[in-house]
């Protein structure tokens, strides 16, 4: 039978016998920690901004108010109000083609409101008809586009 035979180790000796990372894959791992960090950051970021930012989220909720009565408009009507219609469908009847038919006496929104820099929500109707976009520009108002980052969409 072997027998194993222990001496007292110094622990400078001890570190000395581990072996540690190369240079190489530290720097690997750097390299991909900082990629994950360039990319996650801004989204990581903008998440918080939202969250915390009062304005942003009573665009939400006003955006969610506006989703809810075009989806009632489309049960009644069988379509959703075309771009040149717009959200005005939602309080008057349209007079423009195409005119609803079962469109509901008193409308389906009680008014429309204006996000809290000030303008009004913005409509789109996509091509095939069956879907939209309502959007607010933002503090940076309809000067800078609809594809600036401050534009807050429908999750539509």
């Amino acid at each position: 039978m072997r027998r194993i035979v222990t001496r007292p180790v110094s622990l400078t000796y001890f570190y000395a016998l581990q072996r540690g990372l190369s240079k190489l894959q530290m720097l690997t791992a750097l390299a991909v920690i900082a990629v994950l960090a360039i990319v996650a950051a801004p989204r990581l970021m903008t998440a918080v901004n939202h969250a915390h930012n009062p304005d942003i989220v009573t665009v939400e909720q006003d955006i969610g108010e506006i989703e809810k009565s075009l989806q009632l408009y489309k049960q009644d009507t069988g379509r959703y109000p075309s771009t040149e219609q717009g959200l005005l469908a939602l309080i008057v009847k349209p007079t423009r083609a195409p005119v609803p038919k079962d469109w509901k006496t008193g409308g389906y929104i009680d008014r429309l409101p204006r996000d809290p820099w000030g303008h009004p929500y913005q409509y789109r109707l996509n091509g095939e008809g069956d879907g939209f976009d309502v959007f607010s520009f933002g503090a940076h108002g309809p000067d800078e586009g609809d594809d600036n980052p401050g534009v807050i969409r429908s999750k539509h």
